[in-house]
């Protein structure tokens, strides 16, 4: 009996110091009397949050939660929390390291605690992608493509050659062009290698050897991103192919109507051919009853193709000062599709395309705004950014919303995002992987 009673005081012994007391080498924060936002459900919800080291430990609403001793707290009255955002489109290594580093820090201050890389220099991106996991530098977690293209792509295009810097366009792992005879178990193999999420199948890729590429790419574990259009191939071919996301709203829809396989930019022998070209399938009229649209729309909502919609893009080259082509067209073809993709059901993601403005402006938020314009709720615009971007990266257990046992990426607001969607801009504090960034 007395070693029983021993026994029994041991184990609550044991219990209570796992609830009242923290483990010296084990860091704790709690966060409390806030709104909480996990996007989840569809309404914030007042309560309080326990981090342990990287990780949400519990999730309280009941004002009962046993604190840790030595536990770091933040009361959090008046704020909301809501997931750290994920930019989805993102172009980082176009500068030196420096300058990608520094951008990283600056959208990690702003909220974004994750970027999709949809098309850089491979070897700064795993640089990158190693130092903000492990904290050597401070920024979002970095994810990955590479880009698979058709030869005429890499011998046609100066941009690649800009990120291979050192090495040949097409004949590097980041950078890799492929025909029907290439070894594409070899080719998604050394992707995988450098540390990509992804394949990106950018141009000059048929409806075929897409399906070829994007199975291969699943059979060993990658994400498939592509564009919306990669001429030859319309979109109804890149969902049914297998494409995960799909980047870019504006003219996707439009190409559906062309006859026979879509011409490239690099299709013709004029600029004015080619824009010709564009104007003719930007004409094309149609609304959400049209059968390619209905057939479109249907397709990636069966396939879970996610609509990486960029409209942010669409709005920066209306200004003459961005030194781009200024046309409205693709920002109403845009908003026209996002909005019938939106009422199809069709999952939409949030990605920038172009991160960091001159100024320092973080442009994930300004497209979000887009987003509620073009009909999303502010619900659904903050998912876009969240969990949506999550499933997109194939990350969803580890981030986009708040629940016990996901990463411990958070953003704190003073001001309610569901009231205006705005207000992710009025940011308290940034928690990456449970620390406080400074």
């Amino acid at each position: 009996m007395k070693t029983l009673l021993l026994y029994l005081i041991l184990i609550f012994s044991l219990r209570f110091s796992a609830i009242g007391q923290a483990d010296s080498t084990v860091n704790y924060v709690f966060l409390k009397n806030a709104t909480i936002i996990d996007v989840v459900s569809d309404t914030g919800k007042k309560g309080s949050l326990l981090i342990k080291e990287d990780r949400i430990a519990a999730i309280d609403f009941t004002n009962s939660l046993a604190i840790p001793k030595g536990a770091v707290t933040y009361d959090l009255e008046g704020k909301y929390i809501i997931p750290g955002l994920i930019d989805a489109h993102v172009h980082i290594t176009h500068g030196t390291l420096k300058e990608a580093q520094a951008h990283l820090y600056t959208a990690l201050k702003k909220g974004i605690t994750g970027v999709r890389d949809m098309g850089g220099d491979g070897r700064m991106l795993t640089l990158l992608q190693k130092n903000m996991k492990i904290g050597e530098d401070t920024g979002p977690d970095v994810f990955f493509s590479t880009i698979i293209a058709g030869p005429e792509f890499f011998e046609q295009d100066p941009r690649p050659q800009q990120v291979a810097k050192g090495a040949i366009a097409g004949e590097v792992s980041w950078l890799r062009a492929i025909t029907h005879e290439s070894d594409l178990r070899q080719i998604v193999a050394e992707a995988k290698g450098l540390g990509a999420t992804a394949i990106k199948v950018y141009l000059n890729v048929d409806k075929d050897l897409f399906k070829k590429v994007s199975d291969e790419a699943k059979k060993q574990g990658l994400k498939v991103w592509s564009h919306a259009v990669v001429p030859p191939t319309k979109a109804i071919n890149i969902t049914n192919g297998g494409s995960d996301v799909m980047s870019h709203a504006g003219h996707m829809v439009q190409y559906e109507f062309a006859n026979g396989d879509l011409r490239g930019r690099h299709s013709f022998d004029s600029k004015d051919k080619a824009n010709a070209y564009r104007k003719k399938m930007n004409d094309k009229k149609w609304n959400e009853n049209t059968k390619e649209v209905k057939q479109l729309f249907t397709a990636m909502k069966n396939n879970n193709s996610i609509l990486d919609a960029t409209l942010f893009i669409y709005t920066f080259r209306l200004d003459p000062k961005a030194n781009a082509e200024v046309d409205s067209t693709m920002y109403h073809l845009g908003m026209k599709t996002v909005k019938t993709a939106y009422k199809y059901q069709v999952k939409i993601g949030a990605g920038s395309d172009h991160m960091i403005s001159e100024d320092g402006t973080i442009n994930i938020h300004k497209e979000l705004e887009l987003l509620t314009t073009a009909g999303l709720s502010n619900i659904d615009a903050l998912r876009a950014a969240t969990i949506v971007n999550a499933e997109g990266l194939g990350e969803e257990k580890n981030m986009g919303t708040i629940e016990k046992g996901k990463l411990a990426n958070l953003v704190i607001l003073n001001s309610d995002p569901l009231a205006y969607i705005s207000n992710t801009k009025d940011i308290k504090y940034v928690f990456k992987r449970g620390e406080k960034v400074e």
